[in-house]
């Protein structure tokens, strides 16, 4: 368990991630508006509903969850963010003014061109929140980002976490 206490990644500049998936077929949402659809590999199945905080903030879209994993997509419109590498830029520097995460606890990369990764677990009392952020831009303005979470209690999740998501996507329909 100490491993899950001590920072998991050091990274700071975007880069292309390495690794692919596992096997098991890829979950994808498709959305309506804006038009577009994820791909996030290695995920279970899960069906997604809207959102239960949809009514005070709009741009929480939809959730789903199954076990220990969840998904919140998100498409929120970020001033002076309208590619994908300036939404990235803005949701990783929102993500690193908060006092749990440290920049040595982040990994940022790549997983294509349109389509940019953020990973990082938060130490819990006997366990880690392992996060990933897939983000990418609206074909017009605003920001798309699903959020994956996990509730790890073994350090054996850590590295197949980092590994997942080499072929995630974020495709504007």
């Amino acid at each position: 368990m100490r491993k899950l206490i001590n920072p998991i990644a050091v990274i700071l500049l975007f880069t292309s991630c390495l690794h692919a998936s596992d096997d098991r077929e890829p979950l994808m949402i498709e959305m309506s508006d804006p038009n577009v659809r994820i791909t996030i590999p290695g995920m279970p199945k899960m069906d997604m509903a809207v959102h239960p905080m949809n009514e005070q903030k709009p741009y929480f879209r939809l959730s789903g969850s199954s076990g220990k994993i969840s998904i919140s997509i998100i498409t929120q419109d970020i001033a002076e963010a309208n590619t994908p590498m300036t939404c990235a830029t803005a949701i990783a520097n929102s993500i690193l003014a908060l006092d749990s995460v440290s920049r040595d606890q982040v990994f940022l990369g790549k997983a294509n061109e349109q389509t940019f990764l953020i990973i990082y677990g938060l130490p819990m009392e006997q366990s880690v929140l392992l996060n990933t952020h897939i983000i990418s831009a609206g074909k017009t303005k605003g920001c798309i980002e699903a959020q994956v979470s996990k509730i790890s209690t073994t350090d054996s999740d850590i590295g197949p976490w980092y590994n997942a998501f080499g072929d995630s996507n974020i495709e504007n329909l």
